[in-house]
């Protein structure tokens, strides 16, 4: 249990991100616009379709322990460059040093943990220790979150990302911490541009081959770029409905607590329910509310109604995650949770400058709308069948 509490403890301080209820109007305060903005977040989703692989194979060759410290460091790196940062340029390459820090760590702390409770018996499932993540996750954005908004009303943008490298920080050194897995103690190939493409040749062609995992891949990817798109909106919504910038900390916070504890039943809900029910349902709980937004309504209620759909994608996100990693090979399982990152980013980069440009050459009622519509026809194309994955118990 002690490694597994290191697990909690770092999905708590990576978490500690006080900037989340300002970082869209830290960009507009430097004068960037709609298009702007969503270029930063396109640019680094093609710098992450650029690594992801890479970096997913360098954990799979040299140590998943490894990886994660490696990514731990560039994220505290980061924060202190956006701490820095005065224009699109600058604010671009802190963004990039921000995604090159999450490509490290995507797929491979998860591929950690799921190797790490696999390797014995006695451990808690994957699906329980995953919505403790979530639940510590949101606990600890909870805090930050209402930190970060009386930090920026009082001191600035800037000094939120430099409070933010703190804890950071201390996660990168508490990584340092962590056990060892015994596969990391295997010899292993020297690490070559063909053993590169030997590993990422056996986990497309797992995806591929694989319908059932194809249409899981296509699911998140799809539902993840929308999700990323809205949650861009909720800051501009909220100043255009007249809410004081000290109090975004604060609404941010008690959404994001009650997120927590919901989010914590996800895996009684998936027991009860199964997997496949809850990925395929929640995706479409999702469109109803949206399409509210996006006739044009803006009041406080429609606050809520945004963080509604953040507390459905925290209880979807373990579930469709688990559902992935049950239908792929523990040799390669790093790897092809960057091959998911790597769809991922894939979508956002199809989908955030149509949504940028749209914005600024519309409103943010039309990008929701759209978005809205995504979302239902990914539900409907994409839907999982009931057959897929096997218990998400290990």
């Amino acid at each position: 249990m002690k490694q597994i509490n290191k697990i909690y403890l770092a999905s708590f301080l990576k978490n500690q991100t006080y900037f989340v209820p300002i970082i869209v109007l830290f960009f507009q305060d430097l004068g960037l616009s709609y298009s702007q903005i969503f270029w930063i977040f396109t640019v680094g989703s093609i710098f992450s379709f650029v690594i992801e692989i890479p970096t997913g194979i360098f954990a799979d060759l040299y140590g998943k322990r490894k990886s994660i410290i490696i990514s731990k460091f560039f994220i505290f790196l980061a924060f202190i460059l956006f701490g820095f940062s005065f224009n699109f340029l600058t604010l671009l390459l802190a963004n990039l040093i921000y995604e090159l820090g999450k490509s490290f760590r995507s797929g491979t702390e998860t591929a950690y943990v799921y190797n790490y409770l696999a390797a014995n018996k006695n451990n808690p499932s994957y699906i329980y220790v995953k919505t403790n993540q979530k639940f510590y996750a949101r606990i600890s954005e909870s805090i930050g979150t209402a930190l970060g908004g009386y930090i920026a009303y009082k001191f600035g943008f800037n000094i939120v990302f430099f409070a933010a490298a703190i804890p950071a920080f201390i996660n990168f050194l508490q990584t340092l911490s962590w056990e060892k897995l015994a596969e990391c103690d295997k010899k292993r190939p020297k690490f070559t541009i063909k053993n590169d493409l030997y590993f990422a040749k056996d986990a497309v062609k797992e995806v591929l081959l694989k319908s059932e995992l194809r249409t899981i891949v296509f699911n998140i990817t799809i539902f993840t770029a929308s999700f990323i798109a809205l949650e861009k909106f909720v800051q501009p919504y909220m100043k255009s409905v007249d809410i004081p910038l000290q109090y975004f900390g604060l609404i941010y916070s008690g959404f994001l607590l009650l997120v927590a504890f919901l989010a914590r039943y996800a895996a009684k809900l998936e027991e009860k329910f199964g997997g496949v029910r809850m990925m395929n349902y929640l995706s479409l709980v999702s469109f109803l509310p949206l399409l509210i937004l996006g006739f044009g309504h803006a009041s406080y209620w429609g606050v809520f109604v945004f963080f509604f759909v953040m507390l459905v994608e925290n209880i979807r996100s373990p579930v469709a995650n688990a559902l992935f990693h049950d239908n792929i090979s523990s040799d390669n399982r790093a790897t092809m949770g960057s091959i998911l990152q790597l769809f991922e980013s894939l979508g956002q980069l199809l989908v955030l400058p149509m949504i940028g440009y749209l914005t600024d050459l519309y409103s943010i009622y039309t990008s929701i709308m759209i978005l809205a519509i995504l979302i239902l026809i990914n539900g409907i194309l994409f839907w999982v069948p009931k057959q897929t994955g096997k218990s998400s118990y290990i």
